[in-house]
């Protein structure tokens, strides 16, 4: 039925499938097994992790918890007034990165870091990002941000802009520790210096008063003072060490515009020309007057003190030179032995080449000069724009080669001279006559010498003929002073130059503040008449009263009027009965020359001026 072999190998099949299908099936079961073990452990694990994850978030929930708490005080500092009106920049650092951390999960957080944000911006300027704040940066607005800076420099800008000058606030700090501030102030510049240089001598100056060596461990930072909080942009930086060499330069380049060596602006050049002179008169007081080369240093600082004058025309648009040639005729006219000397087409031709000046301060300077010195020496109150041609006339006129002189003067001199030769006049005459009778008595006696007696006769003759001679001189002399009189009247007239009392009242209300008194100017206007009618040479014999000299009754009635009325009332109707000479009569109370100042050049109040907190 089966071939040989042929059931073996068909049992040996079956038994093959068996064996391999029971094996399967204990593998699956493994699997089985090993899977649900895997599910136990892996839910074990999940179990226990979640279990940890949950602890872990207990623990980090009350880490958060615990260190919120810890930045709730210093949140709720920053929102309090108080903090910020003496914050130190650690203060606001700690504030701000507290609230920086919190802000982007807790609202109250965010609110504080507004807060802050709008108190930087308006106490101190700054706009800081998110991330952090420069503390050195903030020290340095903190500074400059104080209250009592930032009222000084409220003021500063004001005066600042009222003199032309640039106002700016610094601080000086160690470069190498910047959040701690040494000193903080503002700084005064004027038109024409440089910024940098003047910080260089308020560090240079901060350092010598504080004992501070000028090096690197100090320096000085300044910026614009422009009501920013905070201060404005930056505008200098000077290091101590850098200090030296830059006041240095500066003097060296001024130097340079003083001489016309280097080219600048007028406002460069007026301030170097200030500094040179300040530098100058430094070097003089260290060296005292006296001491070889002090008269040097002296004559520089009159030469730097002019110049600067005529760079300061310049500014205002006017000539220069004028200003030096001015100082030249300012020379001159001090001089007496000009005066006394000059004539009138001498003194007109000075007061013409003024006059042809363009209007400057220059030309009024010398102009008023040269009216006060008419004034003073001739009695003549001259307008600034009275013809060269009237000056030599009131003078004495363009032809005359004799010293100026008016006629009003020349007059008085005249009547002076007349009185002097009725005076010997009458001498000659008395001397004359008591010869006469000594001659007389003496050829009366017994045995007297005729001889004698003769010559007494004889030296009673010529005593008489000197004094027919003086008193001819003298005649003639008081009508030369009468023909002056007579072209000093005309000229009164021509230039109305009289003082009447209405005049008098005008110029005593001008001095006084107030009107005179009825009574006053009742016995003002009287006394004024009969200074008038005692200036009227006498037409009986003996020589003529004086211009200048009113009769003594006269003098003692209006003098006696000061207990009548007001002192000041008095005084002026004093002045008025005493019968003014003509000259004196023809002012109307210019000061002397010497009583009005000079103006003195525009110079910096102070060169560099500063002043500190801290």
């Amino acid at each position: 039925m089966f071939a040989p072999g042929e059931f073996d190998g068909q049992e040996l099949g079956h038994t093959t499938d068996e064996i391999t299908g029971a094996g399967r099936d204990l593998w699956i079961e493994a699997v089985r097994v090993a899977l649900v073990i895997a599910e136990v452990v892996a839910k074990e694990v999940a179990r226990r992790r979640q279990q940890q994850w949950e602890q872990a978030s207990k623990d980090a929930a009350r880490k958060i918890w615990e260190e919120r708490q810890r930045a709730e005080p210093v949140l709720r500092a920053a929102l309090d007034e108080d903090f910020w009106k003496d914050p130190t920049p650690q203060d606001i650092g700690r504030a701000w990165q507290t609230a920086i951390e919190w802000g982007p999960s807790d609202p109250e957080a965010a609110a504080v870091l507004d807060h802050m944000r709008r108190e930087l911006a308006d106490r101190y300027g700054l706009v800081p990002n998110d991330v952090q704040l420069n503390v050195a940066d903030l020290s340095k607005a903190l500074a400059l941000g104080a209250p009592a800076l930032r009222a000084e420099a409220a003021v500063a800008r004001e005066d600042a802009e009222r003199w032309g000058e640039t106002s700016s606030l610094y601080v000086i700090r160690d470069p190498n520790d910047p959040e701690q501030i040494l000193h903080q102030g503002e700084l005064r510049t004027v038109p024409g210096e440089r910024l940098e240089a003047a910080a260089a001598r308020e560090l240079k100056e901060w350092a010598r008063t504080h004992g501070r060596e000028l090096d690197g461990t100090i320096g000085i930072e300044a910026v614009t003072n422009d009501g920013t909080p905070g201060g404005g942009s930056a505008a200098a930086q000077v290091t101590g060490e850098r200090a030296e060499a830059l006041i240095k330069d500066e003097a060296q380049w001024q130097r340079r515009l003083v001489s016309g060596e280097e080219k600048g602006s007028l406002e460069e050049v007026h301030h170097a020309v200030l500094a040179e002179w300040d530098r100058t008169e430094d070097a003089a007081r260290l060296l005292g007057e006296g001491t070889e080369g002090y008269d040097g240093l002296r004559e520089a600082t009159a030469r730097l003190a002019l110049q600067a004058r005529a760079v300061e025309a310049e500014m205002r648009g006017e000539e220069p030179r004028h200003v030096y040639q001015g100082a030249t005729l300012r020379s001159k006219l001090a001089a007496d032995e000009w005066w006394r000397t000059a004539t009138a087409s001498q003194v007109a031709g000075v007061w013409s080449q003024v006059g042809g000046w363009p209007d400057s301060q220059a030309k009024r300077e010398t102009t008023q000069l040269l009216q006060n010195h008419l004034f003073v020496r001739h009695g003549l109150d001259l307008e600034s724009t009275t013809p060269a041609d009237a000056v030599a006339e009131l003078l004495g006129g363009a032809e005359s080669d004799t010293p100026a002189a008016t006629y009003a003067d020349r007059a008085a001199d005249a009547r002076a001279k007349a009185e002097e030769l009725f005076r010997k006049s009458a001498d000659a005459a008395t001397d004359s006559a008591r010869l006469t009778r000594e001659a007389d008595e003496m050829a009366a006696l017994p045995g007297a010498d005729l001889r004698a007696a003769e010559d007494k006769r004889n030296q009673a003759l010529v005593a008489a003929g000197q004094s027919y001679l003086y008193s001819a001189q003298a005649v003639s002399a008081g009508g030369e002073a009468e023909r002056f009189e007579a072209t000093a009247d005309a000229q009164a007239e021509k230039w109305n130059m009289e003082i009447e009392p209405e005049e008098l009242r005008e110029a005593f209300r001008q001095r006084f503040g107030h009107e005179l008194d009825p009574a006053s100017v009742e016995k003002l206007t009287v006394s004024a008449s009969r200074a008038a009618a005692a200036a009227v040479p006498s037409s009986g014999a003996g020589p003529a009263p004086s211009p200048g000299t009113a009769p003594e009754s006269s003098v003692r009635e209006t003098s006696g009027a000061s207990g009548e009325m007001d002192p000041e009332g008095a005084g002026a109707i004093r002045v008025a009965g005493a019968g003014l000479q003509r000259s004196a009569r023809l002012r109307r109370g210019r000061p002397a020359a010497a009583g009005v100042p000079q103006a003195p050049p525009m110079r910096s109040r102070v060169p560099s001026a500063s002043s500190g907190i801290g």
